[in-house]
């Protein structure tokens, strides 16, 4: 049990081508798109076994828990049995797995993971485990016939382009909140027992009533703690409970968006600034839930990722716009024509600070873009900011 006690929590209800340069030089003035994001410092995701939404949403401490927080009526897992769930939480894919095998077909995996990601933009992050025997071990069961440690639960130990050492025994939490060393994304795994997948509900929801107010407490005015569930009882349609707590969301809020795993781990990408990957790519952002901690920040409160205007413009040649950054982001940047086609990708590298985004008006086939009206779109850590460019001859 984390002894870190909880804030009480406040309560709420809740196209062709143009042609004509005229028109051409008229769409420079059309406004931009920009959308808030990297606006949270911790991430705590909590996994539960094995049960439907309906299921669970009655349990005392969990119902208790959805009145003061937001959580989504229409979440489902990706399929079933748990391994492959837990890769697409961690990893955004499945990896091929299609059971709970240990060790998993084809692994140690070099592939994109969210704990690569955060250590390569410069994020902590750890996993902890109830009743794993060691830091890093490798073992596929500890605790006899009816093992309380599983390794299927713990997908971070099947990569091998992260740092193992991050993952450790549930207990090393509690020492890590007590000396203000909370990482920025962390992963909890509850033992066998404590999951649910062998022991009753009420074991479960008391474990969540022991355990999540102090994960709540920890992850502070600038974070999130997300509960759910890897798959359902394969008799609901694989339709789970999702919960966001915390004070960067509503309270008693329901949303009906459809969300997945994928959508959680956009969701985790868009929060902390990282680069959406594998199946999140293809995910929208989670939106409707967020408190004004995210969301409705005033103008000027805070420093904001900003592009200025392309120029010169319009350009026979090289353009450049600026990019301003209030801390470290991996920034994407392409060009596009007015049909949402990629033209030329111009860069995908972390950066940081005050710097110039410059296009010589070539494609990515290396032949020179026509003249026309194009896009300088970019994603810096979840924000997305867009320009306008005309190229005459």
């Amino acid at each position: 049990m984390i002894r870190t006690p909880m804030p009480p929590a406040p309560r709420r209800r809740s196209r062709g081508s143009i042609a004509m340069a005229g028109l051409l030089l008229a769409a420079l003035w059309l406004p931009g798109i920009a959308g808030a994001s990297g606006a949270i410092d911790h991430i705590i995701v909590v996994i539960m076994e094995n049960h439907s939404y309906d299921q669970v949403r009655v349990l005392p401490y969990t119902a208790s828990l959805i009145s003061q927080s937001s959580s989504f009526s229409q979440s489902y897992a990706i399929t079933h049995p748990s391994q492959p769930n837990y890769f697409t939480l961690w990893a955004a894919s499945t990896e091929g797995t299609t059971n709970d095998v240990c060790p998993p077909p084809g692994s140690p995996y070099p592939r994109e993971n969210l704990g690569h990601l955060c250590e390569v933009n410069g994020l902590t992050w750890k996993a902890y485990s109830e009743n794993l025997p060691a830091a890093g071990s490798t073992v596929c069961t500890s605790g006899g016939t009816s093992p309380l440690y599983t390794r299927k639960h713990d997908p971070w130990v099947s990569y091998s382009n992260l740092t193992h050492a991050n993952e450790r025994p549930y207990t090393d939490l509690a020492v890590d909140i007590a000396n203000d060393a909370l990482p920025n994304l962390v992963f909890v795994v509850p033992n066998n027992c404590d999951n649910t997948h062998d022991c009753a509900l009420a074991t479960g929801d008391t474990w969540l009533s022991n355990n999540i107010p102090a994960m709540i407490s920890a992850v502070g005015p600038r974070g999130l703690v997300v509960l759910t569930w890897d798959e359902d009882n394969l008799a609901s349609g694989n339709r789970i409970l999702t919960v966001f707590a915390g004070p960067t969301v509503l309270t008693d809020y329901v949303s009906s968006q459809h969300i997945t795993h994928y959508s959680i781990v956009r969701m985790i990408c868009d929060m902390l600034g990282l680069p959406p990957f594998n199946n999140a790519v293809f995910e929208p952002g989670i939106t409707g839930v967020w408190s004004p901690v995210v969301a409705g920040v005033p103008p000027g409160t805070a420093p904001r990722v900003m592009l200025g205007p392309a120029h010169p413009n319009p350009s026979r040649g090289l353009v450049m716009a600026t990019l301003e950054l209030p801390g470290p982001r991996h920034v994407e940047a392409s060009i596009y024509d007015p049909a949402g086609r990629r033209v030329k990708r111009l860069m995908s590298e972390l950066q940081n600070g005050s710097f110039a985004i410059t296009w010589d008006g070539s494609r990515d086939d290396g032949r020179v873009a026509a003249h026309g009206l194009y896009f300088l779109r970019v994603n810096a850590g979840g924000t997305m900011l867009e320009t306008k460019l005309v190229r005459i001859h």
